[in-house]
């Protein structure tokens, strides 16, 4: 038997931005994928001002595909030292996709409440590697961090604008 199409709503969009405002880290993913080791990945990432997504790069291969469905959000990419190369900012009234190129140093920041993108990426699911330039997430310099990647611009770095 075949299963059920998976949809999503504007009342899923809803409750899982519930859901990250709710969340200490701000952010909630929901996969629609089966299983961690599944060739695609796609999953629902609900992203809130003020979470902290520290600049890191998957292993080779590894493209992500980033659809805005809510809210806006910016994504910066960066070179080895950690200069922005790129910045592209989602909104519901510009740019709606962005495909980070595989092996590029990249984060996410959420510029409004209600941001909810779509992520599809090659599986299976592999962890990434942090930039070392960035601080940890919980660390004392991560506030500061986030701060500078809200407002970041091409050719600027992290301690260097």
């Amino acid at each position: 038997m075949v299963p059920p199409m998976k949809t999503v709503t504007h009342a899923t969009l809803a409750d899982l931005a519930a859901e990250a405002a709710a969340a200490p880290r701000r952010r909630k993913n929901r996969n629609l994928h089966e299983h961690l080791d599944d060739p695609i990945q796609r999953l629902l990432n609900a992203l809130e001002p003020g979470t902290y997504i520290r600049p890191h790069r998957h292993p080779d291969g590894v493209w992500e595909l980033f659809t805005l469905l809510s809210g806006a959000c910016s994504i910066l990419v960066f070179d080895a030292q950690g200069v922005v190369t790129q910045r592209v900012d989602l909104a519901q009234d510009g740019t709606l996709a962005a495909e980070i190129p595989a092996g590029a140093w990249h984060g996410v920041v959420a510029r409004r409440p209600g941001t909810v993108v779509i992520e599809v990426k090659p599986g299976p699911y592999v962890p990434g590697s942090f930039a070392a330039w960035a601080p940890e997430e919980g660390s004392d310099g991560a506030a500061t961090c986030l701060d500078w990647l809200q407002r970041a611009q091409v050719g600027e770095s992290f301690g260097h604008d």
